[in-house]
């Protein structure tokens, strides 16, 4: 190879220039308010699940007791309304381990009882979480992601077109919005309860 072929660009016209200007500068600004923006959303989605993770523990434990008092996912007609198993996958919980027999219905009820203390406590603190949290901050990188990023991109390509291309707006955060995405539990009811 000599070494005209080694100055030579592997791409030619437009694509050349493009290349040449992406290559002399940092990352372009739109792309690093893509990556800012999803970043902030990755951390506050983590958070989330953290503090939700912490809040389950005690619903963790109850379920636990409730599988040392019950015979298997369909037991506790004589406690609960309904089967309370859906809540081993809502909570990330262990898998139950199942007692070899049932315990007396009076020991199953007091469990039973603590168990559906411990949903509704943990939805209330989640609720009020959830109403804590202040989402200014990443609103106003959603508003800065929304207002700004096709402009850039366009600077960056030279084509409106080219730089609408993909793009998705993004709506601001909200509480309810939060709240689909890490939901409250389902309270289980209790037979004979008014």
């Amino acid at each position: 190879m000599d070494d005209a072929d080694a100055t030579t660009p592997l791409t030619c016209g437009e694509d050349a220039e493009l290349l040449q200007v992406l290559g002399l500068f940092d990352v372009p600004a739109f792309a690093r308010r893509g990556h800012d923006l999803e970043y902030a959303l990755d951390r506050l989605d983590r958070r989330l699940e953290q503090e939700r993770a912490g809040m389950l523990d005690m619903v963790r434990l109850r379920l636990r007791q409730w599988s040392a008092v019950a015979a298997g996912p369909d037991d506790g007609r004589d406690v609960f309304a309904d089967p309370v198993a859906a809540l081993y996958g809502l909570t990330g919980a262990e898998p139950p381990i199942w007692a070899d027999q049932p315990a007396p219905t009076r020991r199953r009820r007091a469990v039973a009882r603590d168990l559906v203390a411990s949903v509704a406590r943990f939805n209330r603190r989640w609720l009020q979480l959830l109403d804590r949290l202040n989402l200014d901050t990443v609103n106003r990188q959603i508003d800065h992601y929304n207002r700004y990023y096709l402009l850039e991109k366009e600077c960056v390509l030279g084509s409106a077109r080219l730089a609408a291309r993909y793009f998705v707006p993004r709506p601001p955060l909200t509480r309810d919005g939060l709240l689909a995405a890490h939901p409250t539990l389902p309270v289980p009811a209790l037979v004979g309860a008014d």
